[in-house]
């Protein structure tokens, strides 16, 4: 049981240090490294004492350390530490930072100690998630998330539906379902009755924890499977875009293939065609067909029934809802191939936005079906989603792929349309929302204090093609997305990964899953291996993927893209893959751009990965591979990827102050995290970051004015540092001239912000990253890095090292 007295916490932890643990001795491992960093830290549990400065656990914010100064935790098996036994099968050790390790004596008892541990740790996060996916969040935290809520509703699932999903799982999943269930109800009766141990916010919110429910599992299982991988599209704003730029405007920011992308698959490997059996002259008929119908669409009346606005640009539905289950962010991976060792390095670095706590939860679990398991996942799923085994290693990255498309039906009345010459009617609920006035003392989670306290009743539709999203002058816009009632088969894929001996064995599980995640592996006889795997929806012909669709049913799907054919390598001859969330291969198209970073092209961030990557492979180690981050994690990516001799002749063209300022940007090497005694950087990174604003501005003025700004993307908060896809393209396309033009407004502008013209005086603070609360507890003060919220190295192969 959890310690309940400050005093013996620390008497613990000081035991944690010294104490072997007590679980039994494990089998020889293959796994010969592992080390890991969760920053803020591993728990997420705030006291009632503690609620006034956010404190708690010993473990809130213990690994920041860690991770500010490139250092880790071990993360191989058995790490000691203090251990407890909550019921008798089942004994749980925590290592010196809290992170559990369970040993059952039977599945059932592995797993129940598991639901048991991550509830000591995230309970009152588990609660946010099941109200988030539930729709349920406005009854808790005030008026203001009543839009996430509907949104929760109406693009997901009611509660048979997800029962029913649940019913189709495996049995053995369902039984370890259940254990974790009643592992998470354990503790909740722990509290219920030492209520001294209950999270402060529950008491803060004058609620009280439900008993866990498997549907709760399945919902948080639904909506990570749908939204982490890719999210939703911008097929609107892509229309919006195309009708002020025009097809020259509008293709050259958004093109359907990306011009020398950077791919992680090799040409030289294979290519995957995303659209097999279309061809060029199929795309050229069908962008004409698809701009005649988009120049027709009443686009100023569109709204979003949820928010009553109308879509903004790049915006995924829910944006309180997403801040809770992180939504893409970017992430990072390599694997480098150790032949004459026999041994294979693999990182990998999720970034879902910094918070405390964080989405990911980290445990251990040894069962009699899985003796050695260990990795991160989300609170409330019984799975190991990122991690290791004593065979393999693997780790995730978004895939970002177009795995829904936006259907325009036409309405024949309020809740009827037209499909395939016949009326159809819509299939439509009423939908009831409790809210309460929004409570205070919780600022992390309360945008609209005051908020009123009612009920609302949303009437909620699908059609055919899925949900319906807005509405327009006798139009609905409905989403269909390839993985629709099919989100949970995922579950069976990563249970396949979860206990995989070898790379075949990968493969095999990539055939299963149906979300879109980069999966990169290592295995024990040192073959490595990358999958882009999922559901792909096979479009039709002679429409243009980046637009939405008319819903006649002239424009319907042509069926999924064979798993056989999504985009896999097996051990590139190079030696290595890399990852980082850039297009997987030749052949695959943009769609309709979910993520706009992924239309850099050459310049796309994933360029000073392989640059790195492809250094270390020619004299592989796994300090090297672990080492990468330092670089990776602190550059500005794209100012590498610039040639100084561009930059060079333009500033041979420049003069003045401009000149002076092109010369400081040459010197710069990107790094952004080095300091001098006064906590400023380089005068590179002020002059880098407007420079790449300007040189946008010029491109986006020359191609047509404000509408390609549509197009243009922001890097968001997990790469502030990155370049935007108009950024990309401004400094792939323009030549010295812009350059110079764009130094001169990049001087000026400077001039202004810090008040002189010496580019030396241009050195601004240190950035920070920006940590959300997801509770009571304080958020630490971290500066920036363009690195994972979780990191994992992982060394795996056989024999001694």
């Amino acid at each position: 049981m959890r310690e309940r007295l400050p005093a013996l916490v620390a008497a613990a932890l000081v035991a944690a240090l010294c104490c072997l643990s007590l679980a039994p001795a494990r089998g020889d491992a293959e796994t010969l490294r592992a080390k890991s960093v969760l920053p803020p830290g591993q728990s997420g549990y705030v006291s009632i004492p503690g609620l006034a400065d956010g404190t708690g656990s010993p473990h809130l914010t213990d690994q920041v350390g860690l991770f500010e100064d490139f250092r880790y935790k071990p993360a191989g098996f058995g790490v000691p530490g203090t251990s407890t036994e909550p019921m008798p099968g089942v004994e749980i050790v925590r290592d010196p930072y809290g992170v559990p390790q369970i040993t059952g004596e039977t599945d059932y008892d592995a797993w129940w100690g598991v639901g048991y541990a991550v509830a000591q740790d995230r309970l009152f996060q588990l609660e946010l998630f099941r109200r988030a996916t539930s729709g349920r969040l406005a009854e808790l935290l005030g008026g203001s998330y009543l839009d996430d809520d509907i949104v929760a509703r109406r693009d997901y699932y009611t509660d048979a539906e997800i029962d029913r999903f649940y019913a189709r799982l495996p049995r053995d999943l369902r039984e370890r379902s259940i254990a974790y269930r009643d592992g998470i109800n354990a503790w909740i009766d722990y509290v219920r009755t030492h209520p001294t141990e209950l999270p402060g916010e529950f008491v803060a919110l004058g609620t009280a924890p439900e008993d866990w429910t498997i549907r709760d599992s399945m919902r948080i299982g639904v909506f990570l499977a749908r939204t982490v991988p890719s999210g939703d599209g911008n097929e609107i704003p892509n229309a919006a875009a195309l009708r002020k730029l025009g097809s020259r405007g509008f293709n050259t920011l958004h093109p359907v293939h990306s011009s020398n992308p950077r791919i992680t698959i090799p040409r030289s490997e294979a290519k995957f065609p995303s659209q097999p059996g279309r061809t060029r002259r199929d795309e050229r008929i069908g962008f004409r067909r698809s701009k005649r119908f988009v120049s027709k669409l009443p686009l100023g009346s569109i709204e979003d029934t949820a928010t009553d606005q109308a879509p903004s640009e790049g915006a995924d539905a829910g944006a309180q809802l997403s801040s809770l289950l992180q939504t893409p962010g970017g992430s990072f991976m390599w694997a480098i191939r150790d032949p004459e060792r026999d041994r294979a390095y693999l990182y990998n670095g999720p970034q879902l936005g910094f918070s405390i706590p964080e989405l990911f939860v980290e445990f251990e679990v040894h069962s009699p079906s899985t003796p050695n398991l260990r990795g991160v996942s989300a609170a409330g799923v019984p799975v190991v989603g990122i991690g290791h085994n004593d065979h393999v290693a693997w780790g995730f990255t978004s895939g970002l792929s177009d795995e829904d498309d936006l259907y325009v039906e036409r309405l024949t009345g309020e809740e009827t349309y037209r499909f395939r010459g016949e009326e159809r009617p819509m299939s439509c609920r009423d939908e009831r929302f409790v809210y309460r006035e929004a409570p205070t003392g919780l600022p992390g989670l309360v945008e609209n204090p005051g908020a009123p306290a009612g009920a609302h009743v949303e009437r909620i539709c699908r059609t055919v093609h899925g949900p319906v999203q807005a509405r327009g002058e006798g139009i609905a816009l409905a989403r269909r997305y390839a993985i629709w009632k099919r989100d949970l088969e995922t579950f069976v894929g990563i249970d396949m990964l979860n206990e995989a001996r070898n790379i075949g064995d990968v493969d095999d599980a990539m055939r299963e899953v149906t979300w879109n995640e980069n999966v990169v592996a290592a295995d024990s006889n040192g073959s490595i291996g990358y999958w882009h795997p999922g559901l792909h929806p096979l479009r039709p012909e002679r429409w243009d993927e980046r637009l939405p669709y008319p819903g006649g049913g002239g424009a319907e799907w042509r069926g999924l893209l064979p798993r056989a054919k999504t985009p896999h390598v097996i051990n590139p001859a190079r030696g290595w893959v890399a990852n980082w969330n850039n297009l997987p291969a030749a052949g695959w198209t943009n769609g309709d751009g979910p993520a706009r970073e992924r239309l850099s092209g050459r310049l796309h961030r994933v360029g000073l990965l392989e640059e790195l990557v492809g250094r270390v492979a020619r004299s592989p180690s796994y300090a090297r591979s672990t080492r990468i981050v330092r670089t990776s994690g602190t550059t500005a990516q794209q100012r590498p990827l610039v040639s100084d001799r561009r930059l060079a002749l333009a500033r041979d063209r420049a003069t003045g102050r401009a000149r002076a300022t092109l010369a400081a940007l040459i010197r710069w090497d990107g790094d952004y995290a080095r300091t001098r005694s006064d906590g400023t950087v380089d005068p590179g990174v002020a002059i880098w970051e407007r420079f790449k604003a300007d040189m946008q501005a010029i491109l986006v003025r020359r191609l047509g004015g404000a509408g390609g700004n549509l197009l243009a993307g922001e890097t968001g908060s997990s790469h502030v540092f990155d370049a935007t896809n108009g950024e990309a393209q401004a400094l792939i396309r323009l030549g010295p001239g812009a350059y110079a033009k764009a130094a001169r407004r990049t001087t000026d502008a400077l001039r202004r912000r810090f008040g002189t013209a010496s580019v030396g005086g241009w050195r601004e603070p240190r950035r920070r990253y920006e940590v959300s609360a997801q509770g009571a507890a304080q958020a630490p003060d971290l500066p920036f890095f363009d690195r994972g919220t979780w990191e994992q190295s992982v060394e795996i192969g056989r024999g001694g090292r």
